[in-house]
């Protein structure tokens, strides 16, 4: 099963395009395309599809998702050897996303003024390739958005976008299957990611997963080939560099934010990992 894990910036949200339910008959493939401009998920319900991104061959059985990248190349490497249905979905975001092994957490570039409320930012987990360990709740809720789309009813645009914000929740949160092991890990990696402002350590992860020390540096170095402690060094020097790119703070208020004792130790720490200091890094990257 493949690990991967697209994460996407909210907010803005993404926005559902449209969606269907088809089924494929043995001996049809999926159409070529590239550039899409579009994620393209799909659920199978019955059967296998045999889909080809950027080269790399996937195999999408009963009960799994998928999802098409926006800016891939992707076909079929293989027609449907027996009949196969499935539910596909087109959504859209103008916001930052990656693909990458483990989730991100992002900063939301909304350039909204800091002194004004705002919706906090929060960063979409969705896997690239997963288990569907409750079909009928899923599926249920995907024939319920389709559905909504051919209402009639006057407020149909917004219960159509009520039912997809439901079942982006639903993909985020439930309904993945993955081996324990990995599901630890990135439990770890997205409580250093909310907590990076904190002082974190391995007793105190240790507290907080009622887990040994040793056990939980065996994990994360099986899933991320690095300590937790490692790990959160990472985040917050990723998080620093959202920071210095999207925002104007302050850089002695970013080293804060991300989790520093001082303005010196985060100086010293992120010239270490990026060979140059924040203020040359803003300079040369920011917009």
């Amino acid at each position: 099963m493949d690990q991967q894990i697209i994460s996407i910036s909210m907010p803005p949200f993404p926005s559902f395009i449209e969606g269907n339910y088809i089924t494929f008959k043995a001996g049809q493939s999926h159409d070529h395309r590239y550039n899409i401009g579009f994620f393209d998920l799909i659920f199978v319900k019955k059967g296998a599809l045999f889909l080809r991104e950027d080269g790399k061959k996937y195999t999408i059985h009963a009960n799994e998702m998928f999802i098409l990248l926006p800016n891939g190349e992707h076909d079929s490497w293989q027609p449907c050897e027996e009949e196969t249905s499935f539910f596909w979905m087109h959504i859209y975001t103008t916001s930052r996303w990656q693909q990458s092994n483990f989730p991100m957490r992002f900063v939301s570039e909304l350039p909204i003024p800091e002194l004004h409320f705002h919706q906090k930012s929060y960063t979409l987990q969705l896997p690239k390739l997963g288990e569907i360990t409750e079909p009928n709740l899923i599926f249920d809720l995907l024939n319920e958005i389709q559905n909504s789309t051919e209402s009639s009813r006057i407020d149909s645009i917004w219960y159509t976008e009520e039912l997809f914000l439901k079942f982006l929740k639903y993909i985020d949160t439930r309904g993945i299957s993955k081996d324990r092991v990995t599901m630890l890990a990135e439990k770890v990696h997205l409580f250093l990611a909310e907590h990076l402002a904190e002082h974190i350590d391995n007793n105190r992860l240790s507290d907080e997963f009622h887990l040994h020390v040793n056990y939980i540096a065996r994990v994360m170095t099986k899933v991320y080939g690095k300590t937790a402690i490692e790990l959160l060094e990472e985040i917050r020097i990723e998080t620093a560099k959202q920071y210095l790119i999207h925002t104007n703070k302050l850089i002695k208020n970013i080293a804060e934010l991300v989790g520093f004792e001082n303005y010196i130790s985060f100086t010293n720490q992120f010239k270490k990992m990026t060979g140059m200091s924040p203020k040359t890094y803003r300079a040369t990257y920011k917009k």
